[in-house]
């Protein structure tokens, strides 16, 4: 996801310095750019506590975990 975000900002770049784009598109990509930046470090935050919580549980064998059940 990085390397996409990445692209789109250059494209954002490359058109922003060609004068291509008003004011308020400009605005526009600028905060749908830091949006979709603060949604990709919630996204990798999500990730590794998931990652956690599923490592925790597989953390007890198959015995131990059938023996405390019973």
């Amino acid at each position: 996801m990085n390397e996409a975000l990445t692209s789109l900002k250059q494209r954002y770049e490359d058109l922003n310095r060609q004068g291509k784009l008003d004011e308020p598109a400009q605005a526009l990509f600028t905060e749908l750019l830091a949006e979709a930046e603060r949604l990709q470090a919630s996204n990798l935050t999500l990730r590794r506590t998931i990652l956690k919580s599923s490592s925790k549980e597989s953390r007890m064998s198959t015995k131990l975990r059938d023996a405390l059940y019973e």
